[in-house]
């Protein structure tokens, strides 16, 4: 059985030696350095190293006293109250519920052989994962903690392009009208593909947080915040899996995307935050996410795999350091039109390799050591361009 390796403790290791936080704001984003605490995660999220000081004492077993008592609570009151899942044809209603929250669930997103495709891609990238890091003690994930992974984070080229079963997810008939709509222009761009997973036996709570795929913006005025601006970023999760109270959906709080409260550190979170998940939602619909509304993952105490693959889109007046070169001409050749269009300042020029292409791996030391290893085999000049244009 995949998960539940008891031998792991909470947390990757005991007593992270972090800091108190009193709040998860990361106003640096990608800029975050990586900080006294080294661990396995994204840029973006390196700041959330202190763990999950409930589950501290814990085992990582199914029938854990502890674990046992977590997952009758999250079989009795997880979820958002009133959670609205707007059927995917219904793309008014998806807008209206999306600018109001910063997050809309959508069903009827993909069909069965889209979903089967989209599963075996998954497993396929799983297996890898697992063949390196069998006890999944790595992490990878937001915060580094154990039992989750990044798909993007563990690909030593960032995103999952050079997967057909994410690329599939760029131009979808179901989302790419939701898209429009909400940035209110067809030219926005797709920047990413990625998405999480979480193995039986996370049993830790990953801390809330904003995607930062930016520094804060520099106004001397002190009058303006990315709080203020229309979306920037959307983040599209497709769920393999249906989402249920105990495999860990995603916990999102609703209408923080514009709020400049700061965001609580996880042992200040009030309880009825860590309940506000997306669930129950069935596999093949979609949770279309503002970057910059709070959100977290949740254990998974079931015995099944949730992972849920990503997309991810800049809106057409918004760009970061997160556009990076990450597709092949070949994949592009493949895409529709549309898909060509909005993925053409990702895509690499026709004689060029993307560095890290096809490579996942859990630990950034090994991802760094196969980029590296392709960029020694070009020439300087041609490592120095790749490098400079990113």
């Amino acid at each position: 059985m995949v998960g539940w390796n008891s031998d792991v403790p909470p947390n990757g290791f005991h007593n992270r030696p972090a800091p108190r936080r009193d709040s998860n704001d990361n106003p640096l984003g990608l800029a975050t350095p990586v900080g006294s605490v080294d661990i396995e995660t994204t840029p973006e999220h390196r700041n959330l190293v202190t763990g999950d000081p409930r589950c501290a004492g814990w085992s990582r077993a199914y029938d854990d006293p502890d674990v046992t008592a977590l997952r009758q609570r999250l079989t009795a009151r997880n979820g958002i109250v009133g959670l609205e899942v707007v059927n995917a044809a219904d793309v008014e209603r998806a807008t209206e519920v999306f600018h109001r929250d910063g997050f809309v669930a959508v069903s009827n997103v993909l069909t069965d052989a889209e979903l089967e495709f989209l599963r075996d891609g998954v497993a396929y990238v799983v297996g890898t994962l697992l063949d390196a890091d069998p006890r999944g003690e790595v992490g990878g994930g937001a915060g580094g903690l154990p039992h989750r992974y990044s798909f993007g984070g563990t690909s030593a080229s960032r995103h999952m392009f050079h997967r057909p079963e994410w690329c599939q997810l760029i131009d979808l008939p179901t989302t790419t009208p939701i898209l429009t709509s909400i940035f209110g222009s067809p030219d926005y761009l797709a920047y990413g593909a990625g998405g999480d997973l979480a193995l039986p036996g996370a049993i830790e709570y990953q801390g809330l947080h904003s995607d930062n795929v930016w520094t804060e913006l520099h106004d001397p005025h002190g009058g303006l915040t990315m709080r203020d601006t229309p979306t920037p970023v959307i983040h599209i999760n497709f769920p393999v899996v249906d989402l249920t109270a105990e495999n860990g959906p995603t916990r999102v709080i609703p209408s923080t995307h514009r709020s400049r409260s700061p965001i609580p550190a996880l042992a200040e979170e009030p309880e009825w935050m860590r309940l506000s998940t997306i669930c129950p939602l069935p596999a093949g619909s979609a949770l279309i996410r503002d970057a910059r509304c709070w959100h977290g993952g949740t254990p998974n105490l079931s015995n099944d795999v949730r992972a849920m693959p990503n997309v991810e889109y800049m809106a057409p007046w918004f760009r970061s350091e997160a556009l990076l070169r990450s597709m092949s001409r070949a994949t592009w050749d493949t895409l529709t039109p549309h898909a060509r269009r909005i993925c053409r300042h990702i895509v690499c020029d026709p004689e060029e390799h993307v560095i890290g292409e096809g490579h996942s791996h859990p630990k950034r030391a090994a991802r760094e050591a196969i980029r590296a290893k392709q960029f020694d085999a070009m020439t300087p000049q041609d490592a120095q361009a790749y490098q400079l244009r990113r």
